[in-house]
């Protein structure tokens, strides 16, 4: 192999193939990229086993083949060169990498050992990349990190009544993301998976998606790469039935003035669970912090709420994190009873359709 590739173009390229290797791996091969020169292009192809990236950049092909080589090495090299062109060619067992005057020389291992790519699904259909990302922004924080669910470690996309839904959940609480759109697949993505997409997408073009006809693979598909994603398995639980529709008491509260008082209450917390007391009065959220060990806050927010006392108890990390995804100035709080999950949702759902649903913890 031997071909000469704008230096800038193949750096991007290798950033977002980064994401698809494995960084430690009992298979060394999966720290590796397998690079193919051929028909003008130079091939990226990257692989965890779970996620298969193929990137393709323009080249100046003036032989082609194929290598294997450390994926690490050869981007730190790439990124650092101060040439515009970057000059690949495959010597014997290693490749010669030089640009300006730097030169390298990175050991090889076979290409013939780098892992097969599933055949990609057929068929499939557009959607915006914008949505995937807005999608996997406003859910990601709510899916499971432990593994005792493996149904709930991923982000769940199906279409439902003229809109796609994007759904995270760990058990506790529960994002959903409802943009107006069709979508007839049903995919249960993985957390790593998303990272991936993450890299990918600009935001501004249009992907194809498909999904193989035993379920267990879907295809990402943009102008210049594939991504083949194994899907987990299992149901998703049925999250529509847990989603709360008769309320006792509904406030609606400014966004940033709130989570600025969640802020302030947590910086007397220490670890994971920080517990809140939320209480509503006429025109008034009243947040409470205490502790003997680390202290007690009190913080009063502005809402639009008038009627009888309510109190409850939430996790306020749950809180600070589904309020961030939100995109509204104000949302509406809607509770059933202080043992029952609340129902967050965006003042103006059709500008911002996205719902919360916080399990309460006891105080």
């Amino acid at each position: 192999m031997k071909l000469q590739v704008d230096r800038e173009l193949l750096e991007e390229a290798l950033k977002k193939a980064r994401e698809a290797t494995e960084k430690k791996s009992a298979l060394p091969i999966l720290t590796n990229f397998l690079l193919e020169g051929k028909d003008e292009r130079l091939t990226v192809k990257a692989t965890d086993l779970e996620n298969y990236l193929i990137l393709k950049v323009k080249a100046d092909v003036q032989q082609e083949g194929s290598l294997c080589v450390n994926s690490r090495s050869f981007a730190d090299i790439v990124r650092n060169l101060p040439s515009a062109l970057v000059y690949l060619e495959k010597e014997e067992d290693k490749l010669l990498i030089t640009g300006g005057r730097s030169r390298f020389k990175l050991p090889l291992l076979s290409a013939e050992d780098f892992p097969e790519f599933p055949i990609p699904p057929t068929g499939g259909e557009k959607v915006e990349g914008s949505l995937i990302l807005k999608g996997a922004e406003k859910t990601e924080y709510a899916i499971a990190k432990d593994e005792t669910r493996i149904s709930l470690q991923g982000l769940y996309i199906r279409g439902f009544e003229e809109r796609i839904h994007f759904v995270g959940s760990d058990g506790h609480r529960l994002a959903l993301y409802q943009p107006e759109g069709s979508f007839s697949e049903q995919l249960l993505i993985p957390r790593k998976s998303l990272r991936v997409l993450n890299k990918l997408l600009t935001g501004i073009e249009e992907i194809e998606i498909a999904c193989g006809s035993e379920g267990n693979f879907a295809s990402f598909k943009g102008e210049d790469w594939l991504l083949i994603v194994r899907l987990l398995e299992g149901d998703y639980p049925d999250y529509i039935a847990v989603i709360p529709s008769e309320f006792s008491a509904e406030v609606l509260v400014p966004v940033d003035q709130m989570k600025k008082a969640l802020r302030r209450l947590s910086g007397l917390a220490e670890g994971k669970i920080f517990p809140v007391k939320v209480t509503l009065n006429d025109n008034l959220m009243i947040l409470e912090f205490t502790d003997p060990e680390f202290g007690e806050g009190r913080e009063e927010v502005d809402a639009d709420y008038v009627g009888d006392v309510f109190e409850i108890g939430f996790n306020g990390k749950y809180l600070i994190e589904a309020l961030e995804a939100f995109d509204s100035e104000k949302v509406w709080f809607k509770f059933t009873t202080p043992d029952t999950a609340a129902l967050l949702e965006a003042d103006d759902y059709e500008k911002d359709p996205y719902k919360c649903i916080i399990m309460p913890m006891r105080l």
